[in-house]
């Protein structure tokens, strides 16, 4: 499984038909804001699930989340990704994150 960090924001990646992807941003969920999918082409890509990684058990300890999606039909697909507080709408989101994948038979 290709793992993919916050370094390759913007960027594009090759995966084949069938290949997970893992993207792996850093969060802070006792402040409220978390990641969530804003995008993401449902004909091409195909999301596995959504895994918060705390290591430190303290009060506000940050992590990881991880999000795996997988190449489910040839073609390119967009994930936008996006840190918010979801009970404040839009009108929070203070990051995002995009990636295109382009999923290779």
């Amino acid at each position: 499984m290709l793992s993919i960090t916050e370094t390759e924001n913007g960027r594009t990646v090759d995966i084949r038909l069938g290949e997970s992807v893992r993207i792996n941003l850093p969060e802070n969920a006792t402040s409220g804001y978390r990641w969530a999918i804003d995008h993401f082409n449902k004909s091409v890509l195909e999301p596995v699930a959504a895994e918060p990684q705390y290591q430190a058990s303290g009060v506000g300890s940050g992590g990881l989340v991880a999000f795996v999606f997988k190449g489910k039909k040839a073609g390119s697909g967009e994930v936008t990704l996006k840190y918010w507080r979801h009970w404040e709408g839009d009108a929070s989101v203070i990051n995002r994150f995009h990636i295109r994948l382009h999923v290779q038979p």
